[in-house]
C-alpha cells in the first residue's frame, strides 16, 4: 500500500485543491514526508485505524517537533476523535480528513466511511481464529503438534486445520524455515487481525449469559474460590494489579445451578458479567484467568483508554517475547 501513487489518490479524493510536494525523508519511523503550503509533514500509511492502532504508534503524539498526517483506508470515528484531540492530521480513503496547519484548517467529515471488506478467505473465520489463538500462543505448535492435536486443541475440524494452514501460506505468513520446519511470520499483523476476529466471530457464540453479583460482593470477586478464570478486565487486574474492574467476564464450563450456588453469580440480563464457555479443549480449568493474549483482545477490542493503557502493558510483559 505504501507507493507515492496511492498517497496522491488520497488527496484527489478529498475534493478539495490541496498542492503538496513528496520531500526526502531519512525518519525511519515514517513512510514519506511531504511539503504542503511550505509545511513538511512526516506520513504514516495505514490500512484500517483503530483507537487500539493508536495505542501502538507512539511516534504520532512524542514526535510533535514535526506535524504528523496519517493517511488510512478507514479510520473509525473515535479514532478521528482521538486524533484531532492530539492535533494529528489526517485523511482516509472516503475524503475524510483534518488539517491543523499554519495556512491551512480543515475538517471534512462526511460521515460515509466503513471498514473495507475484502471478503473472508480460509484464515479469518471462526475455526480461523481459534486456531491463531492456539498459534500466536505457542508458535512452536506449528511444527510440534499434528493437524489432529490442532484440531482437538481448537476445537475445530480437522479439515479446517488444513484449510487455514493452506491460507496462511498463500497469504505469506507461514515460510519454509529449513526441510522439515515451517515458521509463523508477520504475527505483529497476524495478531492485530486476530483481535478484531475473536471478538467478534467467537465470542458471541460462546457467551453463557449475562449475571450478576449475589451472595458476593462485587468488591470481593478477587475471593471468589470456584472452577473459573477471570478473563476482560478482571483478568486484567490479577495480571498487573494495574485496574479496577468495572466490567467481569469469566470462562467456565460450571452450569447456571453451580453459577448460582458455587460462584454466588445470580442471572440479570443487564448485569456487569458476562460468562463464557471456553472455545479451546483443555482439562479443567487450572489456572485464575484465562491466558493473557485473550485478555489483551479483550481489553484492546473495548477501545477504552484505560484498558488501552493496561493492554500495552499485558502485551509488553505477556505477549511481545513470542511475537
Amino acid at each position: 500500500m505504501n507507493n507515492i501513487k496511492e498517497l496522491e489518490n488520497y488527496f484527489v479524493n478529498l475534493d478539495f485543491n490541496i498542492k503538496f510536494k513528496i520531500e526526502n525523508i531519512n525518519n525511519k519511523n515514517f513512510d514519506y514526508c511531504v511539503t504542503i503550503n511550505n509545511e513538511k509533514l512526516l506520513v504514516e500509511m495505514k490500512n484500517e485505524v483503530r483507537p487500539r492502532t493508536l495505542a501502538f504508534m507512539d511516534a504520532l503524539f512524542s514526535n510533535q517537533n514535526s506535524k504528523i498526517l496519517l493517511v488510512a483506508n478507514y479510520i473509525t470515528p473515535s479514532a478521528k476523535e482521538k486524533l484531532r484531540e492530539h492535533l494529528i492530521n489526517y485523511i482516509d480513503s472516503f475524503g475524510n480528513a483534518y488539517f491543523n496547519l499554519g495556512d491551512l484548517k480543515l475538517f471534512i467529515e462526511k460521515g460515509n466511511a466503513k471498514p473495507i471488506s475484502k471478503g473472508t478467505n480460509e484464515i479469518f473465520t471462526s475455526s480461523g481464529a481459534k486456531l491463531l489463538f492456539e498459534l500466536l500462543k505457542n508458535s512452536d505448535s506449528i511444527n510440534t503438534k499434528t493437524f489432529r492435536e490442532l484440531a482437538h486443541i481448537c476445537n475445530i475440524s480437522l479439515g479446517s486445520v488444513s484449510k487455514i494452514m493452506n491460507g496462511l501460506q498463500k497469504e505469506g505468513y507461514i515460510i519454509a524455515s529449513d526441510k522439515t520446519n515451517v515458521e509463523l511470520i508477520r504475527k505483529e499483523a497476524l495478531l492485530d487481525k486476530w483481535v478484531n476476529l475473536i471478538n467478534e466471530k467467537v465470542l458471541p457464540t460462546c457467551i453463557k449469559g449475562k449475571y450478576m453479583f449475589g451472595r458476593n460482593s462485587q468488591s470481593e470477586w478477587e475471593n471468589i474460590n470456584a472452577d473459573i478464570e477471570w478473563a476482560g478486565e478482571p483478568g486484567a487486574a490479577l495480571l498487573t494489579n494495574y485496574l479496577y474492574p468495572e466490567k467481569f467476564s469469566l470462562f467456565t464450563d460450571l452450569d447456571k445451578i453451580d453459577l448460582i450456588q458455587k460462584v454466588g453469580l445470580l442471572p440479570e440480563n443487564q448485569g456487569n458479567v458476562t460468562v463464557y464457555k471456553p472455545f479451546w479443549n483443555e482439562n479443567g480449568i487450572n489456572n485464575r484467568t484465562v491466558h493473557p493474549l485473550l485478555i489483551y483482545a479483550q481489553l484492546m477490542y473495548d477501545g477504552n483508554e484505560r484498558n488501552i493503557e493496561t493492554a500495552k502493558i499485558i502485551y509488553n510483559e505477556y505477549i511481545q517475547h513470542n511475537i
